[in-house]
């Protein structure tokens, strides 16, 4: 059993609304309004960890393998990454409150914090997958490609499963990719950073190491890596708050809400908005995005 305290800043409603936005995610299954149950695959293991949320803290349980120490601490790592729990809200609260525009959306979702992608390969693979269509569409071309190459483990009926790494990616053939509906050009791309992954040229805690700029800048060195691409993988795993994809469509969509536009705003009045968020462009994109979700 691991034991890790909650920050005073959470919502835990919140958080569950978020993960459960789609049925088709299974690289983690929710069992409860406080209960979530993730597979790490660890060397040559597969650990399965429970996650309750009980008062002011959370607990990892392991249900079918006891983990080593090591083994652990890797898991306690993740999770901490993967809910964002060292992120100072306040601070992000201070820098907005006097923002109009943003003001009612930080309101209502006060104690949010950032869900992460925590492995880049999923990060990276994850925004290659979402480009130019919509979310439904991107989880089910996920979905299928989890259940086809990522790692599984079933327990007590239950299958549970790992999004692939590399090089079970690097297996499937062109006729398994359009038979899963990713195009071409995707395809292309996910090998690409595949191969960069595995090979040991792109490092996650290489980019950790540098500034924004040149992080940004040797992700959009990959391939299909645009500008959106790189600001997505920037925030949502290596936890660069001045990360912005301005060029989201649900970025968009929330302004167009919040502005009570008929038509969404254009970048460069999004780039005028966003200059009152500075430091904090990927907080309040995030925040954005969940005010369209439905409760």
């Amino acid at each position: 059993m691991i034991r890790i305290p909650l920050p005073k800043v959470f919502n835990k409603k919140l958080l569950f609304q978020y993960l459960k936005r789609s049925p088709n995610e299974i690289t983690f299954h929710v069992l409860s309004d406080s209960i979530v149950l993730k597979l790490f695959p660890l060397a040559d293991r597969l650990i399965l960890c429970q996650l309750d949320f009980i008062g002011d803290e959370f607990i990892l349980t392991f249900p079918d393998t006891k983990p080593s120490p090591e083994e652990g601490k890797a898991i306690k790592e993740y999770c901490i990454s993967w809910f964002d729990l060292e992120t100072d809200l306040d601070a992000f609260y201070h820098v907005l409150e006097k923002d109009p525009i943003v003001k009612p959306v930080i309101h209502n979702h006060r104690g949010l914090r950032m869900v992460k992608a925590p492995d880049l390969f999923e990060a990276i693979s994850w925004s290659i997958i979402g480009q130019q269509i919509n979310l439904p569409f991107a989880y089910t071309c996920k979905k299928a490609l989890v259940e086809k190459v990522g790692k599984k483990l079933l327990f007590e009926g239950i299958t549970y499963y790992a999004f692939p790494e590399p090089d079970a990616v690097l297996t499937i053939s062109d006729e398994t990719f359009r038979a899963m509906k990713f195009s071409s050009q995707k395809v292309k791309y996910i090998r690409i950073a595949a191969n960069e992954i595995k090979s040991g040229k792109l490092r996650k805690s290489e980019l950790e190491e540098l500034s924004f700029i040149d992080a940004k800048a040797r992700l959009i060195e990959l391939k299909g890596i645009g500008n959106w691409s790189a600001n997505y993988v920037l925030m949502r795993c290596l936890g660069f708050k001045e990360a912005f994809p301005l060029e989201d469509v649900g970025l968009h969509n929330a302004l167009k809400f919040l502005l009570k536009r008929d038509s969404k705003p254009s970048l460069l009045e999004i780039k005028e908005l966003a200059k009152k968020w500075s430091g904090w462009e990927a907080y309040v994109t995030f925040y954005l995005w969940q005010s369209l979700l439905k409760d």
